[in-house]
């Protein structure tokens, strides 16, 4: 088998080898990983691969396609080494000579091509295109409330965001939201309602985060912008474009304005995803909790950041850690509500799998400036 292993591969983990080489192999990187109960390896033994120079292992390596990209690895490493970018590497290794052919790694690739031609990603168009490769969705029936959605939800008349006699101020849609009708009513409303003006960036693209980083943020700007989505703030953080998610600043908005929120329930459990910043994003659900006169009820920390089930952005089915917090909201016999759109759309289908009573919000489904009804449709998870 080594024989086959291109001598550019080998010279390449040989380079990757001299920039691990001080990796202690403690652990603390799968220790912090939000994904580490999914992974078959995880980043600790990826490095150790490195450091081994086992190339053709590090070619049937599907672990790093299943890698959020969230840094917390990095961020965790007492020896500073880049390990999320290790895993990059080693996933550019894989397009180049060859490697896994997982469903993660044909999400980038459908996504890099699609990206090459066309401005945005059509989700409905992307999914028809992995089934058609043979990849078949692990939730049906969200997959075609999902197709339901796109070819009657497009946001081709999309509500007013500004607010009239205000500078608005720059936001960044992304792509999944102007695909769901609903969600972006929903943040148009509750912005209106509070007073605080957005204006969505002109010719904005898709922010490239599902081909893996071998497509850029097609956006172009030199103005901090608001956003709806962790991965959009990565990416677009990638480019060096400043990014803050709307949900922070309407809550600091409102306080600063001495305004109230609304929430649909009087009690919820906080989701905020493996890509956030966890500790801001807990503390601002926190805050509009507290706007809210509703209780945000909390376990540890790293319950309410495990990975929604879109291991590499495409979901595999539920994972330990939104089980284990489906559990938690089921015992507390109150709602899920994320940040994220698509953990949204995972968790609701973790829920549907796991055949538990409990509802999962959007933000702007959940919260609302007071005085305004706050929108109860939660889909198959009312049921």
């Amino acid at each position: 088998m080594s024989t086959l292993v291109p001598e550019q591969a080998r010279a390449t983990v040989r380079e990757l080898e001299a920039q691990c080489r001080q990796c202690l192999q403690c652990g603390q990187c799968i220790g912090a990983c939000p994904n580490g109960f999914e992974l078959e390896l995880g980043p600790r033994r990826v490095v150790r691969m490195i450091l081994s120079q086992d190339v053709e292992k590090l070619l049937k390596c599907e672990d790093v396609w299943r890698c959020s990209e969230c840094q917390a690895c990095t961020e965790a490493c007492p020896m500073e080494v880049d390990v999320a970018g290790m895993m990059g590497r080693v996933r550019e290794l894989q397009m180049e000579f060859g490697g896994v052919r997982c469903p993660e790694r044909k999400v980038a690739e459908i996504a890099t091509k699609r990206l090459s031609r066309k401005n945005k990603i059509d989700n409905m168009l992307f999914g028809t295109a992995m089934v058609s490769r043979g990849f078949i969705p692990s939730d049906l029936l969200a997959t075609a409330e999902m197709g339901i959605k796109m070819s009657t939800g497009k946001v081709r008349r999309r509500p007013r965001l500004t607010v009239e006699g205000t500078e608005p101020k720059p936001f960044y849609a992304g792509c999944s939201l102007q695909q769901d009708k609903e969600a972006f009513n929903a943040t148009a409303k509750v912005a209106r309602e509070l007073g605080f003006p957005l204006a969505e960036q002109e010719g904005a693209g898709c922010c490239g985060h599902g081909s893996r980083g071998k497509v850029p943020a097609k956006l172009e700007t030199d103005k901090s912008v608001f956003t709806v989505c962790p991965a959009c703030d990565y990416s677009l953080q990638e480019v060096e474009i400043e990014t803050e998610p709307v949900w922070q600043a309407l809550v600091e908005h409102a306080r600063r304005e001495e305004l109230k929120l609304a929430a649909a329930k009087p009690r919820f459990v906080p989701y905020v995803g493996c890509l956030t910043d966890r500790e801001t994003a807990l503390g601002s659900l926190a805050d509009a909790a507290e706007l809210a006169d509703a209780e945000m009820v909390s376990s540890y920390p790293g319950l309410h950041a495990g990975c929604c089930g879109a291991l590499g952005a495409m979901f595999r089915g539920p994972t330990e850690a939104v089980l284990k917090l489906i559990d938690f909201a089921a015992e507390n016999e109150a709602p899920i509500v994320t940040p994220c759109l698509l953990c949204r759309d995972n968790v609701r289908s973790a829920v549907r799998s796991a055949k538990k009573k409990v509802h999962v919000y959007f933000w702007p489904e959940f919260f609302q400036a007071a005085g305004t009804a706050a929108t109860t449709a939660d889909g198959e998870a009312d049921d």
